[in-house]
């Protein structure tokens, strides 16, 4: 019996220690969240560096259409293509440098100033959630439920099991997401851009037709990608 309780008390601890670390994880992750609600995702105001008041006057004019504005001529634009990557968000109703896509999940476009932030963000959920998927496994494995699978389980048992199998598919979708967002670090395209490549037109390559052929086809290009060392560094230095 003593050494039973001697070769239980480890796991125990270890479950203990593990809580505690997602505990701060967790509150960790609620102020990125609470940064993310309250964060400017980079809305255009109306060309004076001092203007605090973003392009609603023109908004219900373009409301049915996506389109794209330039950056007044305070901001520099050299060399990041930014000049011509403001997109229109309909949910928000404003323009939004470097839109990668509204977030219903928090209320808040994710677009140049915050994008880092909600990258953060990911790696923080899939951190605490991956926490919780090693506190429950420890507990499964120390209330040995896998072992009498014949026998009733207890409730706390019940949301061990509950728990590790929610956090798997929240890991596996999640860790997606983030593969998705560095890849498209990685080659300097949002989100947006990829979904409606179509519709703007510096990712529109006319390739003329061949013999036989009556019409041109249009392929897709990117035209930000200056490889991925300079893709990163100029996703880390975005800033408004």
């Amino acid at each position: 019996m003593v050494q039973k309780e001697a070769s239980s008390s480890p796991c125990f601890s270890s479950g203990f220690r593990f809580l505690q670390h997602s505990l701060y994880l967790g509150l960790l992750r609620l102020c990125y969240q609470t940064s993310i609600l309250t964060s400017d995702p980079g809305i255009v105001t109306n060309g004076s560096a001092s203007s605090d008041q973003p392009l609603n006057s023109s908004v219900s004019q373009v409301d049915n259409h996506d389109e794209e504005l330039e950056l007044p001529c305070h901001e520099s634009t050299e060399g990041s293509g930014l000049g011509t990557r403001v997109r229109y968000c309909r949910t928000c109703k404003a323009y939004i440098k470097g839109l990668d896509h509204h977030c219903p999940a928090f209320g808040n476009c994710i677009g140049q100033n915050n994008h880092l932030l909600f990258l953060i963000l990911l790696f923080g959920f899939i951190s605490t959630e991956a926490s919780y998927l090693v506190c429950a496994s420890l507990f499964a494995a120390k209330s040995g439920i896998l072992d009498r699978p014949s026998m009733e389980p207890t409730l706390s048992e019940n949301l061990a099991v509950s728990t590790i199998l929610f956090m798997i598919l929240q890991l596996v979708w999640q860790v997606v997401f983030v593969i998705w967002h560095i890849y498209c670090v990685c080659v300097n395209i949002r989100t947006d851009e990829w979904i409606k490549w179509k519709k703007y037109p510096e990712f529109q390559l006319l390739v003329q037709p061949q013999p036989g052929q009556s019409f041109a086809n249009i392929r897709f290009r990117n035209p930000y990608d200056k490889g991925i060392l300079q893709n990163v560094e100029e996703f880390l230095a975005l800033r408004a």
